[in-house]
C-alpha cells in the first residue's frame, strides 16, 4: 500500500521541434502544464503523507527557468529536440532528489502540450 500524492505547475513557453513530419516546425508557444505523482509508503507522525505545500515549491523551482522560456534553445529541454517527452524526461532528472529528501519517491511526470495534448513518463512499475 502506498499514499500517492500530487503536485501541478503550469507556465508558458515557445518550442519548434527540429523534425516534424520531414521538416523543422515553426517556432510557436504553448500553456504548458506538468504535474506529479509522488509514493510514499506511510503517512508521517502527523498523520499525512507528504507536506504539499514541500512538493509544489520542489516542483515550482523545477520549472522555474522555463517560465516564458524558448525550449528550443534550452540547454537541457532543446536537445535533441524540445518535445513533451523530453521536458518530461529533464523534470523527472531535476525532481528525483529533492522528492526524496521530503520522504517520496517520483512516480509519474505528466506534461501537457496545449490543454488536450499529454505524455506521461512513468518511473516505478
Amino acid at each position: 500500500m502506498r499514499w500517492v500524492v500530487h503536485a501541478r505547475e503550469e507556465f508558458t513557453a515557445s518550442h519548434a521541434l527540429r523534425v516534424y513530419n520531414g521538416h523543422p516546425e515553426e517556432a510557436h508557444s504553448h500553456r504548458w502544464a506538468v504535474e506529479v505523482r509522488v509514493g510514499v509508503p506511510r503517512l508521517n507522525a502527523e498523520g499525512y503523507a507528504l507536506d504539499f505545500h514541500a512538493l509544489r515549491s520542489a516542483l515550482a523551482a523545477a520549472v522555474a527557468d522555463l517560465h516564458d522560456a524558448d525550449l528550443t534553445t534550452h540547454s537541457e529541454v532543446g536537445m535533441p529536440t524540445p518535445t513533451a517527452e523530453n521536458l518530461a524526461m529533464v523534470l523527472a532528472r531535476r525532481l528525483e532528489e529533492p522528492v526524496a529528501l521530503l520522504g517520496g519517491t517520483l512516480l509519474t511526470v505528466s506534461v501537457w502540450e496545449g490543454p488536450g495534448n499529454r505524455v506521461d513518463l512513468e518511473l516505478e512499475g
